[in-house]
């Protein structure tokens, strides 16, 4: 996303991006309205838009900070030890735990919503998805490979389906639920997508 020269850096741009994340992530592009967000940012509309000249910069620039923020740890300890059934119930644990705390599940029902108006926007969630997730998991799979636990196959495609898994059990259904998954829930769910995974590849 090259936007860092269209936008004006200064003493409240911070204030204003955080407000703005609050009304885009809870709203989305269409239904945020520039005085909710002036007023979410406390600032005036004028304020506003010195920082940011239209509503779309605005809407990507609180897109890619969010990104980096949802991305920049990873929810998984990529030197899990023991065995791989027990480590991988862990891994899918921590994953599903990850996938439904915010900014991350907010940002997922942002992304697929405005895909069409921002495709490029939508190539770079799933790109980070697979830089920052997937390939780590897809790692620590072919240290089991190398451990004779887990069956040689393609290990990119593997990790993508196990995130996938969880992406299609866990955020969909809390983003389309009005009751968010207890914790036995989340728990039987990371088991039983850990048990389907080795059943398939062990």
């Amino acid at each position: 996303m090259a936007l860092q020269s269209r936008i004006t850096q200064g003493r409240k741009f911070d204030q204003v991006r955080t407000g703005a994340a609050e009304i885009f992530l809870r709203d989305g592009f269409s239904g945020a309205s520039v005085d909710d967000i002036a007023r979410s940012a406390r600032v005036s509309k004028a304020t506003l838009y010195s920082y940011f000249p239209d509503k779309r910069l605005m809407f990507r620039e609180v897109l890619r900070s969010t990104l980096d923020n949802a991305f920049q740890q990873l929810p998984f300890d990529p030197d899990q030890a023991g065995p791989a059934p027990e480590a991988l119930a862990q891994v899918v644990a921590d994953m599903s735990q990850w996938l439904l705390t915010e900014p991350r599940l907010h940002l997922h029902r942002v992304i697929i919503a405005e895909a069409a108006r921002f495709p490029e926007d939508a190539l770079t969630y799933d790109r980070t998805l697979n830089e920052r997730i997937v390939a780590p998991l897809a790692q620590l799979i072919d240290s089991w490979i190398a451990g004779g636990e887990i069956r040689a196959h393609d290990t990119t495609m593997s990790a993508r389906q196990l995130v996938g898994l969880l992406i299609g059990q866990l955020q969909h259904r809390a983003l389309l639920d009005t009751t968010d998954p207890t914790l036995e829930e989340i728990q039987q769910t990371a088991g039983a997508t850990a048990s389907l995974f080795l059943a398939a590849y062990r």
